[in-house]
C-alpha cells in the first residue's frame, strides 16, 4: 500500500471513524467493531448500505468486463471484490484508512483475487494525488463528504473517462425524517459536513475535466450520477 498523510478534514475524521461505520453499515457480518452511536444509526439505517451496493453493481455490471476500474472509498474492498466477481480485469481501490486497506488486502488473499486487486492509502481530494488510469471509477458515499474545493481537487485527480459516483443530490434534503436524522448524526460525530449538489451543480465542476453527458439515475431509492454509455 501507498502511505500518504491526508491533509483534508474529511480524511482525518475516515480515518479515525471508517472502520465502526463500516461495521455498522454492513452488519450482517457482524458489528463488534461499530460504536455504540454507529450501531443505534443501523436501526434507522436497515440494509439501506447493501442495497446501495447491489445496486451500484447492476448499473456497473455491463460496463466492466475485462476493464480495469478504481474504486474510491473502498473501505475493506467489498465492492471492489464484487466488481472482479462481475469480469471486472483489475479494481484497484483507494480509501484513507489503513486499517480497512489491511482488510481489504487480507479478504482479497482469501478469496484469490490478489492478482486482480490493488489497494493504496491515499487522500483523493489533495491536488495532484497519482491516481491510476482506468477505465471507470467508481464511489459509494464518498462525494458528499466533498465542498466545491475538494471536488475540483478530486474531479481534477481522475484519469478515466467514465465514472459511476452514489450521488444523494440537493433534493433529498426534502426526505422526512431522513434528512434530519442525518443531520443528529453529523453533529454528534463531529463530521466535517455533508455536501449536497444538484446535478447542474455538479456539471459545473465536472465539465472542466472533459466530463460531460452526464446524468442522474434513481433506482431503489438511491441516485447516482454517471456519464456512462446508455
Amino acid at each position: 500500500m501507498n502511505n500518504q498523510k491526508p491533509i483534508s478534514d474529511s480524511g482525518k475524521y475516515w480515518q479515525d471513524h471508517l472502520i465502526s461505520w463500516e461495521a455498522s453499515a454492513y452488519f450482517k457480518e457482524g458489528q463488534e467493531n461499530a460504536n455504540w452511536w454507529d450501531r443505534l444509526s443501523t436501526t434507522f439505517r436497515g440494509d439501506a448500505m447493501y442495497v446501495r451496493m447491489n445496486t451500484a453493481l447492476e448499473l456497473v455490471q455491463p460496463h466492466i468486463s475485462g476493464k480495469t476500474v478504481l474504486d474510491v472509498g473502498c473501505a475493506s474492498g467489498r465492492f471492489a471484490f464484487q466488481m472482479v466477481q462481475a469480469g471486472a480485469q483489475k479494481v484497484f481501490g483507494t480509501d484513507i484508512s489503513n486499517e480497512a486497506l489491511e482488510l481489504a488486502q487480507k479478504r482479497g488473499a482469501e478469496l484469490g483475487m490478489q492478482d486482480k486487486l490493488n489497494f493504496s492509502a491515499l487522500d483523493v481530494v489533495q491536488p495532484n494525488t497519482p491516481l491510476p488510469q482506468v477505465d471507470l471509477v467508481t464511489a459509494l458515499g464518498v462525494i458528499e463528504y466533498f465542498d466545491a474545493a475538494a471536488m475540483t481537487a478530486f474531479l481534477g485527480n481522475l484519469r478515466t473517462t467514465y465514472f459511476l459516483l452514489d450521488f444523494p443530490d440537493y433534493g433529498r434534503k426534502k426526505e422526512f425524517p431522513t434528512w434530519i436524522l442525518r443531520q443528529v448524526y453529523i453533529r454528534v460525530n463531529r463530521l466535517p459536513g455533508v455536501f449536497l449538489y444538484s446535478l447542474e451543480e455538479f456539471a459545473k465542476l465536472a465539465e472542466p475535466f472533459g466530463f460531460k453527458n452526464l446524468r442522474v439515475i434513481k433506482q431503489n431509492n438511491f441516485y447516482y450520477v454517471t456519464n456512462l454509455p446508455e
